[in-house]
């Protein structure tokens, strides 16, 4: 056979075997973008149940873990909202939340990645029933209406800090173990990073200078709280014997 003959017959050869790899390349993409768009589906439609299991304090629950709201004890409700934009930027699940409800309006904005949660910019008025949903194992519960303003709360991992602040309305607390209800004056609970630590303090808010709760949050989640004299006469429902630091992890 010629040798130009065979030159075409070789080049025609490795025509078609270019060609049937370009269709195989291109059935390969096809396929994994079918995956790729089944499994968004599948997760874009996952129920908000996913996210939130079954709790005493919650009533209800609905939509997905991109856009869902939950229902929690005392009527009221937090809705969430996915930011795409900011998901991608943190490698997290970013998303912008809200609370409503009786003597409740407040919001701000959320990150969860790998055991870690980041409020930022939360701001609003929240009834202190939402207390026993954030801390359950709380001694007490509280009849009153809280004033929030933090700038970040981070919990979980390392780097947890609390910056900003609290004020409460007057109100009553009561021992979840018994007796009688004790009126609470308007309280200021203030939260500040410095350095390694977050140093909160309770006041009450016609009386800065008179500490009545004095704690330390470190950046790895371990908590030491103190209650002063006068924090356990004013706030006899917490349980603590003046002066007794208590510590624990967050």
């Amino acid at each position: 056979m010629p040798a130009a003959t065979e030159g075409l017959i070789a080049a025609a050869s490795g025509e078609e075997i270019r060609a049937s790899w370009s269709a195989r390349r291109r059935l390969t993409v096809f396929v994994l973008l079918g995956i790729a768009a089944y499994a968004l589906a599948m997760v874009a439609t996952m129920p908000a149940g996913v996210a939130f299991s079954n709790r005493p304090w919650r009533t209800g629950i609905a939509g997905t873990v991109w856009n869902g709201k939950v229902g929690i004890a005392g009527g009221s409700k937090v809705e969430w909202n996915w930011a795409p934009l900011r998901s991608l930027t943190s490698l997290a699940f970013a998303a912008d939340w809200k609370a409503t409800g009786p003597d409740t309006d407040m919001g701000g904005r959320g990150l969860v990645r790998f055991g870690r949660t980041v409020l930022d910019q939360v701001s609003g008025s929240a009834h202190a029933s939402l207390l026993d949903a954030l801390q359950p194992n709380l001694p007490f519960t509280c009849d009153l209406v809280m004033q929030t303003e933090f700038e970040r709360i981070a919990i979980g991992g390392s780097g947890q800090m609390i910056d900003g602040k609290l004020t409460t309305d007057p109100g009553v607390c009561t021992p979840k173990s018994g007796g009688a209800a004790v009126p609470v004056p308007a309280l200021l609970l203030t939260a500040e990073k410095i350095g390694t630590e977050t140093r909160i303090r309770i006041t009450p808010a016609a009386q800065r200078r008179q500490t009545l709760v004095d704690a330390t949050l470190s950046d790895d989640g371990a908590l030491s709280l103190r209650l002063t004299a006068d924090g356990a006469r004013l706030l006899p429902f917490i349980g603590l014997p003046a002066g007794v630091a208590i510590a624990g992890q967050l």
